[in-house]
């Protein structure tokens, strides 16, 4: 259960920061680096009642029962040098076409 310790785990943090710091130097080339980000397992919630209004001397308020509707795998593609998140996309499982995208059309403005 205890992973094994890399030996050169400071050789490839710095491979990738050597990467990250060139990426505006690579965009002006046409080139693009990104950051994948996976989120597995995330529960697709749903509150069972509606909030409770606001009375004189109390906040808002929100029952704690929910309905659960299964899990999402979201997969978060970053562009490094703009900071834009190109392509996410979310489903019941990942697949190896959830990391393409070459449809530079699609990238959306991270906000």
């Amino acid at each position: 259960m205890t992973p094994v310790p890399d030996e050169q785990l400071d050789e490839k943090v710095e491979d990738i920061n050597t990467v990250y710091r060139q990426a505006p130097e690579l965009t002006q080339k046409g080139e693009r680096v990104l950051s994948t980000d996976e989120l597995s397992g995330v529960q697709a919630l749903e509150r069972k009642y509606p909030k409770l209004p606001m009375a004189r001397g109390k906040p808002e308020g929100q029952e704690f029962e929910y309905k659960r509707h299964g899990t999402q795998c979201f997969m978060i593609n970053f562009e490094v040098a703009t900071g834009r998140v190109v392509e996410p996309s979310n489903g019941y499982t990942r697949t190896e076409e959830d990391l393409v995208c070459d449809d530079s059309s699609r990238i959306q403005e991270w906000t």
